[in-house]
């Protein structure tokens, strides 16, 4: 992997040492991009002077000042690499900066932001012990809605491909197009994790010519309220904001009661083998009236399939349905949609019985090995597990979600070869975001299909890698 290094120029005063930073890096997998964006003339005979040195991992633009934002953006987009790594010039990298993100980069490839500490450096470039301006932790939610947005800072390393499934570096004009990192921040966790390297791999200069000082506190404020504002809005979630200084507070407002012409179906097929089954779940939902537009069948393929079922839906609600589970109207379907309302739920789903009667999946929760296990599998089912109960993860067989959380999440890990892995980690990542999650053991769909798992072994080395510090997920 190449590690793109982007720096917007404005600032001549540190920018060479900000330069041999890069080019002394213990690893030799980056490119240097760097705008001069109508700086200093100081910065201008730097850049000018290291262009023609014609170093072949460097390439320097020149143009007109348009805001941190767009110069950011522009840098991006004429480069090369599979991270980026912004750095500004003022600021410098350690020797093993690029080494040391690329090797958490591979080893967590699920990651879209990989994010380490910094240490603060005066104008002569020596540390200043002083306490760190933002939090190094995990970010924390709301029904789904970031509380701490100031939870965020350099250095942070970006997977190009999640940076390419958002709206990229966007600022706010009003401020010279500032607050792009805070906002681009948000998106990316939309659609990966962001891991933390407990290491110092950044060196921030504190001077008086800083950005930061422009900017003044109470434009940060204002744009984190902008910025949580239109998060809401972009995922669909039913919050408001409630108070005006982060962290923030969010409270619900009335949404519109599921009914079965809002949910999109995904129906789990296995192709030939099952098509007789898919024609009679489609028939079946054709008599309620369900659109035929709403119901889609995808082919089992690992998680893949989930992830495909997933893009290609459109309304306010999810159902996946497995091609092996009975549906002979929408009764239990509606019922699950009314408890849904009722209990305030984001992800619902129902226990599963054999053609004999016998448990299948109840009340799912993790065994002492934390890989997903059924109570009372094999038990003949006898209301014991008729129970509502806050689950820790929900049978990918039949299964109700509302689409913000997918929004929010990034929709299904590929990763995963196997479907239930694949829905297991989906859960607990809407978990962890503060979505509600509920298994609905009065509702019984019948299934017709073993339940019998065997966990591919890179599913759990996966699972555990991704989830080692959140052991509360896993906990009842």
């Amino acid at each position: 992997m190449i590690v793109s290094i982007e720096t917007p120029v404005f600032k001549g005063g540190w920018l060479q040492r900000c330069i041999d930073s890069v080019l002394y890096q213990s690893s030799p997998h980056w490119r240097f991009s760097l705008l001069w964006d109508g700086g200093d003339d100081q910065s201008r005979r730097i850049l000018e002077d290291l262009e023609q040195r014609k170093h072949p991992n460097v390439t320097v633009h020149f143009g007109e000042n348009r805001g941190i934002a767009r110069a950011r953006r522009f840098l991006t987009e004429h480069s090369e690499g599979e991270m980026i790594l912004p750095l500004d010039d003022d600021d410098t990298l350690p020797f093993n900066a690029v080494e040391r993100f690329l090797a958490v980069a591979e080893q967590k490839p699920w990651s879209s932001v990989v994010r380490a500490r910094r240490k603060f450096i005066g104008e002569d470039g020596k540390i200043v012990e002083a306490e760190p301006w933002f939090p190094f932790g995990p970010r924390q939610y709301q029904h789904g809605m970031v509380t701490d947005l100031f939870n965020h800072s350099q250095p942070y390393l970006i997977r190009r491909r999640a940076y390419e499934r958002t709206s990229g570096w966007e600022g706010f004009e009003d401020f010279h197009y500032a607050g792009e990192d805070c906002d681009l921040y948000l998106k990316l966790e939309e659609v990966g994790t962001i891991e933390l390297l407990d290491e110092v791999l950044y060196y921030y200069r504190i001077h008086g010519e800083r950005a930061s000082l422009v900017l003044t506190d109470e434009a940060a404020f204002e744009m984190w309220r902008r910025l949580a504002d239109k998060t809401i809005v972009r995922l669909g979630l039913p919050l408001r904001r409630s108070n005006d200084k982060v962290p923030y507070h969010y409270e619900r407002v009335p949404r519109t009661d599921p009914t079965l012409n809002r949910v999109d179906f995904v129906i789990i097929s296995d192709g030939d083998a099952s098509r007789i089954s898919v024609e009679r779940i489609a028939l079946s939902l054709k008599r309620a009236d369900v659109a035929d537009d709403a119901v889609r069948v995808v082919t089992r393929d690992g998680a893949r399939h989930l992830e495909e079922g997933l893009r290609e839906t459109v309304r306010p609600l999810i159902c996946f349905l497995d091609a092996s589970v009975e549906i002979d109207g929408t009764e239990s379907i509606e019922i699950l949609l009314g408890l849904m309302t009722e209990l305030e739920a984001d992800l619902v789903g129902p226990k599963l019985v054999n053609e004999d009667g016998f448990i299948l999946c109840a009340d799912p929760g993790f065994g002492e090995d934390r890989r997903p296990a059924s109570a009372g599998a094999g038990e003949f089912d006898e209301g014991q597990y008729n129970g509502v109960t806050n689950a820790r993860w929900l049978c990918e067989k039949v299964l109700l979600l509302r689409r913000e959380v997918t929004l929010a999440v990034g929709g299904i890990d590929p990763g995963y070869e196997h479907e239930r892995t694949a829905m297991v980690d989906f859960c607990l990542r809407a978990r962890q975001r503060d979505f509600k999650c509920c298994y609905i053991g009065a509702v019984e769909f019948t299934s017709y299909g073993s339940d019998v798992v065997a966990y591919p072994e890179a599913d759990g080395k996966r699972l555990d890698a991704k989830w080692v510090d959140f052991p509360h997920l896993f906990a009842r």
